[in-house]
């Protein structure tokens, strides 16, 4: 079996934070406030290197991958993931709280607003605080009936599983190329639609972990680090629709095969402890309330790490609080 192990899966999520991070901070309204040294003709380093850097589809693997996982162990059910998502859901409105106080303190006409704004927000049904949390509704939608989706692909079977999502991304992408802005304002349509738009990477995870042949072996470093360089310079060189299809698995897998050690280890490994409040705190740090602030810094890398630390320290407090509040609630 193709197997990722916890330590892999927690390092691969703070690799994926930081991909996030990358492109929130430096996508096309932000990175002329950065000063940038590289660039690949015209266009910076970092932008051209975003098409590798996409969080979503490795986020969906992954938790396919490990929801597999519990379904393979018989710990996975709608009641299972009903009590996850609501500890998930607690996080975000611990967070959503202490940055609705600032944001009224320094905005109060925009912070709260109406009560039906901030309880579409509450539940991600209309993300009009923070954008990047429209991901929280769907991936909740697909976390609950993952159960129902996992007997699905072994019903069918994995090419099939394969074959049938694939075709649901390509007509999901050419929709929302064409009608994404008016989808948007029918949020009836739009959140339904979004899940099925999300599917292919969370079965491809599924899948992963019914696959039944080996990558276990051990290949020399170079050789990995060396495989890594080149699919990411693929990835960003060949404009291929789709290529994140055959790009994430791959990647994922040779990621599995570095071996990862010292202090590198111990800052990933910490990233993905804390890769869901970071997720969910950054924007309103970096791109809503401090924005003069940490772009002062000018420099890519001193921005990336400002952000990725303020982020992780606030996220400390705030996941001791949802503990207290989840262990109470969920014993």
């Amino acid at each position: 079996m193709i197997y990722i192990s916890k330590d892999n899966s927690t390092i691969i999520k703070g690799i994926v934070i930081i991909m996030m991070l990358c492109c929130h901070l430096f996508d096309k309204n932000h990175i002329n406030m950065c000063i940038n040294f590289f660039y690949i003709g015209d266009t910076p380093l970092i932008r051209w290197l975003m098409p590798a850097f996409g969080p979503i589809p490795f986020f969906l693997m992954m938790s396919g991958y490990g929801l597999a996982y519990k379904y393979e162990k018989g710990k996975l059910g709608f009641r299972n993931q009903l009590t996850r998502i609501l500890r998930l859901y607690v996080h975000y409105w611990i967070i959503l709280a202490i940055f609705l106080v600032i944001g009224h303190a320094m905005e109060p006409a925009l912070y709260p607003g109406r009560v039906t704004k901030l309880l579409r927000n509450m539940i991600g049904w209309n993300v009009t605080y923070n954008s990047a949390m429209w991901f929280v509704l769907p991936y909740s939608i697909l976390s609950l009936l993952s159960y129902y989706i996992i007997r699905l692909v072994e019903r069918i079977g994995n090419v099939w599983a394969i074959v049938i999502t694939i075709a649901i991304q390509v007509c999901t992408t050419f929709i929302i190329s064409r009608y994404g802005d008016v989808l948007i304002n029918y949020q009836f349509i739009y959140q339904p639609f979004l899940c099925f738009h999300l599917l292919q990477p969370f079965t491809m995870g599924i899948v992963l972990k019914r696959t039944s042949f080996s990558l276990n072996r051990s290949f020399p470093q170079w050789m990995v680090l060396a495989a890594i360089v080149l699919l990411v310079v693929l990835m960003c060189s060949i404009k291929i629709p789709m290529r994140f299809i055959i790009y994430v698995p791959l990647m994922v897998t040779l990621l599995c095969q570095v071996k990862w050690g010292g202090w590198l280890k111990t800052i990933l490994m910490e990233l993905g402890r804390t890769s869901m409040p970071i997720w969910m705190i950054h924007c309103w740090l970096a791109l809503y309330f401090f924005t003069p602030q940490f772009y002062s810094l000018k420099y890519v890398p001193l921005i990336l790490i400002a952000t990725l630390l303020a982020s992780y320290l606030v996220s400390l407090p705030v996941m001791w609080v949802a503990g207290k509040i989840n262990n109470t609630l969920f014993k």
